[in-house]
């Protein structure tokens, strides 16, 4: 009698497993349609369920609930997708991660937004090619920002650029000055101490090395706030063979008298007080 009670219990579960799933398969590219191996799909939680195979395809299992899957792989963008209860077959298009060097947020989320409305058209490409085995995707695809805080960071660098122009402005000819720098020791081989200066988004109050000198001239050519500064001392930077390295300028070896040339717009610049 147990075993008949624990025997109907064990298949009413097991019925209610079955019922309550259903099954999603498809296939996974990337923008050049190239098959996308060991593309990870994970549930909202995070919780892996799936991963595509050698020619792009999987099939999972999926709780009835589940309609939110997140693909992700080495060398990819992450995709958070949204799968109707009536999709049963997912073909995806994946982006290759890019780097943006020198780019501002807003830039990257344009460009990234002018490849993400690629998309149809790159999914209806792959139909064609007998990649895909429908002209249109069944999922919903939203664009998102590559930085959840990108407002405040857009709100947070307007700032700082009207805080530069505004003390680039009060700075005048016979100014002294103090340019923090960063100290790079034989990076190259050879015994040169290398300073490089702080970017004008640092916030701290440590630096490597500090040069005070007393401005020269100061114009704004080629849109930036730059500064022409004689240095006058640097008695915490203890190292040997130093050579300054600007980033629109020659490197010039540090030594007193010398003459200095450096962006505001870029380096960070604390006024003497």
């Amino acid at each position: 009698m147990r075993f008949k009670i624990t025997f109907f219990i064990s298949l009413f579960f097991c019925i209610l497993s079955v019922f309550g799933q259903r099954t999603l398969k498809g296939r996974i590219i990337d923008q050049f349609f190239e098959t996308a191996i060991g593309i990870t799909i994970s549930n909202k939680d995070t919780t892996e369920i799936g991963l595509s195979d050698l020619d792009g395809y999987f099939k999972i299992k999926l709780p009835k609930e589940t309609d939110i899957l997140i693909f992700a792989g080495v060398g990819y963008e992450s995709a958070t997708i949204s799968i109707p209860k009536e999709c049963e077959n997912a073909e995806i298009v994946l982006f290759m991660a890019s780097t943006y060097d020198f780019i501002s947020p807003k830039k990257i989320d344009r460009l990234r937004k002018k490849e993400f409305d690629k998309l149809p058209e790159l999914h209806s490409q792959a139909y064609q090619k007998g990649l895909f085995k429908t002209e249109k995707t069944c999922v919903i695809r939203t664009f998102k920002l590559d930085f959840p805080n990108l407002d405040e960071i857009r709100r947070q660098d307007k700032l700082r650029k009207k805080q530069i122009k505004t003390k680039f402005k009060e700075l005048k000819i016979g100014d002294i000055i103090k340019v923090p720098y960063n100290v790079i020791q034989r990076h190259n081989g050879t015994d040169i101490t290398t300073l490089n200066p702080y970017s004008y988004t640092f916030d701290g109050e440590n630096f490597d090395c500090i040069i005070k000198g007393v401005i020269t001239k100061k114009n704004k050519r080629k849109g930036g706030y730059n500064l022409v500064y004689r240095v006058l001392d640097y008695p915490d930077c203890n190292y040997d063979n130093m050579v300054i390295n600007e980033p629109y300028y020659p490197s010039q070896k540090l030594k007193v008298g010398e003459t200095i040339k450096f962006n505001m717009k870029y380096s960070k610049v604390i006024k003497n007080k």
